[in-house]
């Protein structure tokens, strides 16, 4: 083996290896850090206008993560606390509620008199339920608050990575242009598909908790819920929580209703918060997110529910951003390296052209 041959395989040995380890040591964040990456992207024409209007990267990437910080996060933090102390005491006290109330009465008077042998059976099981309900929704919150600390510097860390990727995202883009194998023009098109996708599986979010506020708003008004448009206000909130989401108000609001002695109204508002709001990201999401990537909306869809179970919560992005870098490579490959590898090379007319897939994220 020549001496050349033996340096080149043992800095690539070398380069794989500590770049294996820096991610390892960088795993506990790399979350963290693709939510930052996220927000520096979505809020990148701001930050390009603070940056005109006072000359300064520093200035403009401060404010920029001020206006974050305080129209975002801390809002949404706040609304949560006071979100689930309520929901604590609602569930918490579920159980005495339906034993103070004379459920078996109640039953007796709307069932057939064939079936009022059933109704301890019905109001065991309607128990049980409680307690279950109260228990996992206590547990997921008891989890939430003890990791409060956690949170919030996981928080931090997000914010200092949006800082410093939009103050310094247009050196970082050089030097991954710079030490990409790829020509310029291809990693553009990769640059360009990624901030696309991002901008618009966030778009999507935001279009779709007003679209659920406006529907639970809607049905807390036709079963007869109290202040319906306050509270689909704050189920349009809810659905940005994990795992949660809507249920957060409709399970409570149903819960009132079915203590209040409205059985159908109850029963009907849990029906259409499970069939309906709760699903309606299913279908909408994957066509508004096609709008902006022109991607297939069944593709989009598998993006999401695939990326929700492989990456966690952070797989709603993390999915489809993806399966958009994924296809922007067989673009690159169909345009370029397919003909290389044939053994043919590539017409002028299969190059890459500036326009339509390359979005400048600088």
């Amino acid at each position: 083996m020549s001496q050349k041959r033996f340096e080149t395989i043992f800095f690539l040995s070398a380069l794989i290896l500590s770049t294996v380890l820096t991610l390892l040591v960088f795993r506990p964040y790399l979350t963290l850090l693709a939510f930052g990456g996220v927000l520096a992207i979505v809020t990148r024409p701001l930050y390009r206008k603070l940056h005109r209007l006072f000359r300064s990267e520093v200035s403009a990437a401060f404010l920029t993560v001020l206006f974050v910080a305080v129209v975002i996060l801390l809002p949404l933090s706040f609304f949560l606390a006071a979100l689930a102390g309520e929901m604590v005491g609602v569930f918490a006290g579920l159980r005495g509620q339906l034993t103070a109330f004379n459920m078996p009465e109640y039953l007796a008077g709307i069932l057939p008199q064939s079936l009022h042998s059933q109704i301890p059976r019905l109001m065991e099981q309607a128990l049980s339920l409680a307690s279950g309900l109260a228990q996992s929704l206590s547990s997921n919150l008891i989890g939430l608050f003890s990791n409060a600390f956690s949170i919030m510097f996981g928080f931090l860390i997000m914010l200092v990575s949006v800082y410093y990727l939009l103050k310094d995202g247009s050196r970082i883009k050089k030097k991954l242009l710079a030490v990409s194998p790829l020509a310029d023009e291809y990693d553009e098109i990769m640059f360009g598909r990624i901030s696309v996708a991002v901008r618009a599986v966030m778009g999507s979010i935001l279009v779709l908790g007003v679209i659920k506020a406006v529907l639970a708003g809607f049905f807390f008004w036709v079963f007869g819920v109290p202040a319906p448009l306050f509270w689909g206000g704050m189920t349009g909130l809810a659905a940005f929580v994990p795992v949660l989401g809507v249920s957060l108000t409709t399970v409570p609001a149903a819960a009132y209703l079915l203590l209040s002695g409205h059985l159908a109204a109850g029963i009907g508002l849990l029906a259409v918060s499970v069939a309906i709001i709760g699903t309606v990201d299913n279908f909408l999401q994957p066509k508004l997110v096609e709008n902006k990537t022109k991607i297939h909306p069944l593709l989009i869809l598998l993006s999401i529910l695939g990326g929700l179970k492989f990456y966690g919560f952070s797989g709603f992005i993390l999915g489809p951003l993806t399966l958009s870098i994924t296809l922007a490579l067989y673009d690159i490959y169909e345009k370029q390296f397919r003909d290389v590898i044939m053994g043919r090379p590539p017409s002028d007319s299969e190059l890459p052209e500036k326009s339509g897939d390359q979005v400048s994220v600088q």
